[in-house]
């Protein structure tokens, strides 16, 4: 696993060509002055190309460590690399002793549900009720023009 956090030469994994609006994001919000997250990569020893990603962010709440979206892709599943990069993130979540290991997962995803349940996860809106929510753009204006 690569720490693309520690290893800023790795942020050059875009397609060959200009950057698109995604990478420069991805540049400055990881490695500008104020990083927003961390991230490790799976590189595949033949080919030497990213086929997955864990990328992460650390929370003051209960000193946890969000995990804000892992992926592997398709013909790279069911081989180990999406453990190993959940054991790479929980492994910087013991070091920084955290006490959580947040994520989210979309209700129709059964396969990565199961999973994260084998691996002793549990589904907080199932055991607690806890809810997500979001405000997108729109209603975060509108809420910051409010007056109470």
């Amino acid at each position: 696993m690569l720490r693309i956090s520690r290893l800023r030469k790795n942020a050059e994994w875009s397609p060959t060509g200009p950057k698109n609006l995604l990478t420069i994001a991805l540049e400055q919000d990881g490695f500008g002055t104020r990083p927003f997250f961390e991230a490790f990569v799976a590189v595949e020893k033949e080919s030497n190309q990213i086929i997955g990603f864990a990328l992460y962010f650390f929370t003051y709440s209960t000193w946890s460590l969000y995990m804000e979206d892992i992926y592997v892709q398709l013909q790279h599943r069911r081989k180990g690399v999406g453990l190993s990069l959940l054991r790479s993130v929980s492994q910087v979540a013991l070091s920084e002793n955290c006490v959580r290991l947040n994520f989210s997962v979309l209700n129709w995803n059964s396969p990565s549900i199961e999973f994260y349940k084998s691996l002793g996860a549990s589904d907080l809106t199932e055991k607690e009720g806890w809810h997500c929510f979001r405000m997108n753009r729109a209603e975060i204006e509108q809420l910051a023009q409010c007056k109470a």
